[in-house]
């Protein structure tokens, strides 16, 4: 019974871990993305003020001085180019597939913490039923890219540390930790071999 605990255990770390990084990765997107669509927005705006306003006006409103009618295609061919790159990376929807991502393992990660706060003996079809639904998270979510992986791993590790360190010390800052982390792991040479 100690092996079904331990690998619940595990179960809920790895799926903590994974939840963490697929809700980074859905707000990196997700500011990819917004930030893509304002400058589409405000371009556009751009280079309909300059085709539709005097053309006396139409001169201070053109980049750098340049002819008017330059520069409506210098912004239009700009404006163009983004929406093609939006098309192409669709930042939107890999936000949203890691959002996805990390709704099933979160859900997983929720489900492992019950069972092992149960007081109750947990039961080896309860646990098969919670790793049937990490292999679903795994096989359906969207695959974490290799690259990012060590990545998002670091960045949940130092999550909890600092979690845990803000229970005993609240004002902390979180900037002066993420330092002090840094200044330890990276500079003291206890930890080097």
């Amino acid at each position: 019974m100690e092996n079904i605990r331990e690998e619940l255990e595990r179960v809920k770390r790895v799926s903590d871990m994974l939840a963490t990084g697929h809700a980074h990765l859905k707000e990196r997107y997700d500011r990819r993305a917004l930030a893509l669509d304002i400058a589409i927005i405000a371009l556009s705006l751009w280079l309909t003020a300059i085709a539709f306003v005097d053309p006396r006006l139409g001169i201070k409103l053109t980049p750098f001085g340049i002819d008017p009618q330059l520069g409506v295609g210098v912004l239009g061919v700009f404006t163009f180019l983004l929406s093609i790159v939006q098309l192409r990376v669709d930042w939107k929807r890999q936000s949203d597939a890691h959002r996805r991502t990390c709704d099933l393992y979160s859900e997983v990660k929720r489900e492992c913490g019950y069972l092992l706060a149960s007081d109750t003996e947990v039961k080896e079809e309860d646990c098969r039923r919670v790793l049937a639904r990490y292999g679903i998270a795994t096989d359906v979510g969207t695959a974490m890219p290799e690259g990012e992986f060590l990545r998002q791993k670091r960045r949940h590790v130092q999550k909890i540390a600092i979690s845990r360190h803000l229970d005993g010390h609240p004002g902390s800052s979180i900037f002066l930790l993420k330092f002090r982390m840094w200044l330890r792991d990276n500079l003291t040479r206890s930890d080097r071999n």
